[in-house]
């Protein structure tokens, strides 16, 4: 792509795949692009990522059949929601306004909001493959959830007239359909859910990579330094203080997932972030052929076919960013795989854990710091990072550049927490 003229320079905190996506388009766009992170690209959360490409993940975490069933899916050690109880109490704050978006205005404003951002994100992802020459890791085969229990199955078709409302194609399917689609699902599934819009990333981590690829060729900069803090100099412009130096540019970029909350707390902003840490494990030799990602309904975690093998993934832990990853987490998710794919082979299975940025009311943050003309931000996507890295990247682009916004940005303004 030909590149505007621009002389404006852009710094963007962190290489996960927001902040890449981010630079990507920026630099796309003209502007004189430096990523920084502590980490290499990708090699933090987004290096996990399920690969699974869903628009239909508008819900708020608290949902009214998750507050229902709450203390029973605590209690369960191989359940999809565990809070340490280290982390109990600080999690409070966040768990009553996690709640309050229960009450119907504040429910609908998320619905709407989110449906928004996901409906056109699968699609935005084309123009940033191709700039960086990685179309062959995005696919678009659909998606199922699956279910063996008929209870379980009706309390999740309960949102398909949501989803439809939203043009969020959703429908339910039976088990012959399923077995249509995968053989390799287990015969005693009874039925599920499809969505024929969503996609698949077979290999998370290398579509950063390829975007990282692309703007060390196209001339961008990526520093491997920890960043202290974010500033605004005395002319306006920002700058970026790391453990190695400070840089100036026109514009700085926060997109250091969970790490951002620290930087944007000298603006004057509290950030309900919490650290929703999520498992998977790598299925190098599984022995099972799946052509999309698979939702297995009662348990609730995801197998996504990958480049490198079957992964296992989606469980949520709270608990202290920094605290020793429970691996059972992650090796329990091949028992709980067997009664659906039946089969399946765990052989050098590889356990892997990193840290979610999550609001309580599910939604990201998207938006500029008030009060400045030169410093934005894009974290806290939680399950939707990858879905919707390439239309925040967009929104965030024409954020900095004062344009025309593809969507209506302002419900993910960070000011809906003061």
């Amino acid at each position: 792509m030909d590149r505007p003229n621009n002389s404006e320079s852009a710094i963007v905190v962190g290489a996960g795949i927001i902040g890449l996506s981010i630079a990507l388009r920026l630099r796309m766009e003209g502007y004189q692009v430096t990523v920084i992170d502590k980490q290499m690209p990708m090699h933090g959360v987004s290096f996990g990522n399920a690969g699974y490409l869903s628009e239909a993940n508008i819900f708020p975490p608290a949902t009214p059949d998750l507050v229902r069933q709450l203390l029973k899916l605590m209690l369960d050690k191989e359940g999809p929601l565990v809070v340490r109880l280290s982390y109990a109490c600080r999690l409070v704050p966040w768990a009553i306004r996690a709640m309050a978006t229960l009450k119907p205005e504040p429910y609908k404003r998320v619905l709407s909001s989110m449906a928004s951002l996901t409906s056109s994100a699968i699609a935005e992802l084309d123009e940033l493959t191709k700039e960086a020459s990685a179309e062959h890791l995005v696919t678009r085969q659909g998606g199922l959830v699956v279910f063996k229990t008929e209870a379980a199955l009706e309390a999740k078709c309960r949102a398909l007239p949501v989803w439809n409302s939203f043009a969020l194609a959703a429908e339910r399917v039976s088990a012959a359909y399923l077995q249509e689609l995968e053989p390799a699902l287990s015969k005693d599934i009874i039925g599920g859910i499809y969505f024929p819009n969503a996609g698949r990333c077979s290999n998370p981590r290398g579509l950063g990579v390829h975007y990282a690829k692309r703007l060390i060729d196209s001339g961008a900069l990526i520093r491997r330094e920890e960043v202290r803090v974010v500033n605004l100099g005395a002319s306006g412009e920002a700058e970026v203080v790391t453990t190695e130096g400070a840089y100036k540019a026109d514009k700085v970029v926060v997109a250091a997932g969970y790490l951002s909350k620290d930087l944007l707390t000298p603006f004057g902003y509290k950030v309900p972030l919490a650290a929703e840490r999520g498992y998977h494990l790598m299925l190098p030799s599984s022995q099972i052929e799946l052509r999309r990602p698979v939702v297995f309904g009662e348990p609730f975690f995801a197998a996504t076919p990958m480049d490198e093998g079957l992964r296992l993934a989606g469980t949520a832990e709270f608990a202290y960013a920094d605290a020793k990853p429970n691996m059972a987490r992650a090796n329990m998710l091949l028992g709980l795989a067997k009664p659906y794919l039946p089969g399946i082979n765990g052989l050098d299975a590889k356990p892997w854990m990193g840290v979610r940025p999550t609001f309580p009311d599910g939604m990201p943050a998207i938006g500029k710091v008030s009060g400045t003309q030169s410093v934005f931000y894009a974290f806290g996507h939680s399950h939707s990072g990858l879905t919707t890295s390439a239309i925040t990247a967009k929104c965030v682009a024409r954020l900095v550049r004062s344009a025309g916004l593809p969507i209506d940005v302002s419900a993910f303004s960070l000011d809906r927490f003061h």
